[in-house]
């Protein structure tokens, strides 16, 4: 890389958007009008719109317009490289079951009911930040989703612990 493309790379990567992080767990109730409230500490990402998806078949996932965009630009390079033989069905399918979402200024997005259903969320929604998008889960935890994010707790533990390790012997 020339030093011309690499000022124009530190240019770019100083004036890029920061992206965004979302993290943390809320749950809140859906009103009458199946209506929820975005957690506060998610709502700025939000401000110009974003997209909704049903998330591999498990949940809902929420993604701010430029997240999305850089999804969907991901999926369009992974179907070119693919040997899917019709990689314009797969994407149609993602874009049937997205749908387009502006918060309210309370803060409150609308929630199709269909699409509620569709990944079992009833009268209250969990909303877990995973890095770059927002996913809806219904409230309720069974006993089995519980076990399983204990073991998952015990393994983000044992990795907190080799992180710590090359930091105390230094």
């Amino acid at each position: 890389m020339g030093q011309m493309a690499e000022v124009e790379a530190a240019v770019a990567a100083a004036t890029a958007p920061e992206r965004a992080r979302f993290c943390f767990e809320y749950t809140n109730g859906v009103d009458a009008k199946s209506r929820v409230v975005m957690p506060a500490s998610f709502r700025a990402p939000f401000e110009g719109g974003g997209l909704l998806t049903v998330w591999q078949g498990r949940c809902l996932a929420a993604m701010p317009r430029p997240e999305w965009d850089a999804y969907v630009d991901g999926m369009v390079l992974a179907l070119g490289a693919s040997h899917e033989e019709h990689p314009d069905e797969v994407l149609r399918e993602l874009w049937r079951s997205t749908m387009e979402i502006k918060l309210d200024i309370q803060g409150r997005l609308a929630l199709d009911a269909a699409v509620r259903a569709s990944v079992g969320i009833g009268s209250e929604v969990r909303f877990v930040g995973f890095g770059r998008r927002v996913e809806l889960w219904p409230a309720a935890v069974t006993a089995e989703q519980q076990a399983d994010r204990d073991d998952r707790r015990a393994t983000v533990s044992l990795l907190q612990g080799s992180y710590d390790v090359p930091r105390q012997q230094g």
